[in-house]
């Protein structure tokens, strides 16, 4: 008999929720004991790493806490389905799906993006590891960010043009280096997001590794985006891209307690971002690091500066400043597993940066 979910409009039943953040936690329970409690005794990871991929592909598929997942659901059963003017791969994902005789063709859509997305992003990690452990990449990218990750279908973008720039980083041939940039700039057809990302390439070949060069690229950048702000009339064009009068009006809805505990939530998602990489910077501004490492480290530190500078110009709650800010979630998780394998982190610094991600992905939760 085929299971259909009975949600009540967009709600969630309180139950499911429910399942959803104790999974969360036993995974997170899991890697709290094999990094703190196992301190740098993390070799078994490859061990489970496919079983947890296919855990970790089984909850985004399941997971139906966002808007995502009703809008795409609602979708799937509309008789004469017309492109809507967005990402055409979704559009005939779902015509794939609805034509296969198969009882669940929700589920496979999810499958093939969200499940994809975990896949590519593992495979992105297993480029680099003769420097890291990858199923511990894994592990951490769920335990950071579950709850972003499997949010919208920005992810199998982003997990596309991480994986290009992987490539371009650790291949030193031409051809693989164009194939790598060919895949990471095919990333806007699977999210129109990623524009921002591609414009942020340059990034590769800037020296943030050394501090005055982080320091300066970041008031420019300012400076920059304020001015084409300005003259531009608030920059329309990323309005249309991250829809944002759409999600303004439903941040208009939150009531004034809603909105304290949204700003509460906000101000330990960013920490869980911006606390890690300060300690890897700490770190890379003393050391020298393999280019391919460097390479990373630099599209990430582009990427948080693009963020950090919408922060400036348009708030903390800006949709441009969460939405670039969570482009880093790839490669910022390899940089932490980086880190942690060659001991740049102390006990008490992977134990803040572990809290600060239970309590952003248990706030989520508990939000939703």
């Amino acid at each position: 008999m085929k299971l259909v979910y009975n949600f009540d409009g967009d709600a969630v039943p309180m139950w499911l929720q429910l399942t959803f953040w104790l999974l969360y936690m036993l995974v997170f329970a899991y890697a709290f004991k094999k990094t703190v409690l196992s301190w740098h005794k993390s070799s078994r990871f490859k061990d489970v790493t496919w079983l947890f991929a296919i855990f970790f592909t089984l909850f985004t598929i399941f997971y139906c806490v966002n808007d995502d997942y009703f809008q795409y659901r609602e979708w799937m059963d509309v008789p004469s389905l017309c492109y809507w003017g967005k990402e055409k791969f979704y559009f005939y994902a779902i015509l794939l799906c609805r034509s296969l005789q198969f009882d669940y063709p929700y589920e496979l859509f999810r499958l093939i993006v969200w499940g994809g997305a975990v896949f590519i992003a593992y495979y992105t990690f297993r480029m680099y590891r003769r420097l890291m452990l990858p199923g511990l990449a894994l592990l951490l990218l769920f335990v950071f960010h579950a709850g972003t990750f499997s949010y919208g279908r920005a992810s199998l973008a982003m997990a596309v043009y991480f994986f290009g720039i992987a490539m371009v980083l650790r291949h030193n041939g031409s051809i693989p280096k164009l194939l790598g940039i060919g895949i990471a700039l095919s990333s806007y057809y699977f999210h129109h997001e990623l524009l921002i990302a591609i414009a942020a390439l340059p990034f590769l070949f800037l020296p943030f590794e050394k501090k005055s060069s982080s320091v300066l690229s970041i008031v420019l950048l300012v400076i920059v985006i304020y001015a084409v702000s300005f003259v531009g009339s608030n920059l329309q064009f990323l309005d249309e891209m991250f829809d944002n009068d759409d999600l303004a009006s439903r941040i208009e809805n939150i009531n004034e307690k809603g909105q304290g505990a949204f700003r509460l939530s906000t101000l330990i998602n960013y920490l869980k971002f911006f606390y890690p990489f300060y300690l890897i910077t700490k770190y890379f501004w003393k050391k020298k690091v393999p280019k391919s490492i460097a390479g990373m480290y630099r599209i990430t530190c582009g990427i948080l500066m693009l963020s950090i500078a919408f922060m400036v110009v348009y708030g903390l709650r800006s949709v441009y400043t969460y939405r670039v800010l969570y482009m880093a979630m790839i490669p910022l998780t390899l940089l932490i597993d980086y880190g942690y394998c060659h001991g740049y982190f102390k006990k008490k610094h992977l134990l803040l940066m572990l809290l600060l991600a239970v309590l952003a992905n248990s706030i989520r939760f508990i939000n939703a």
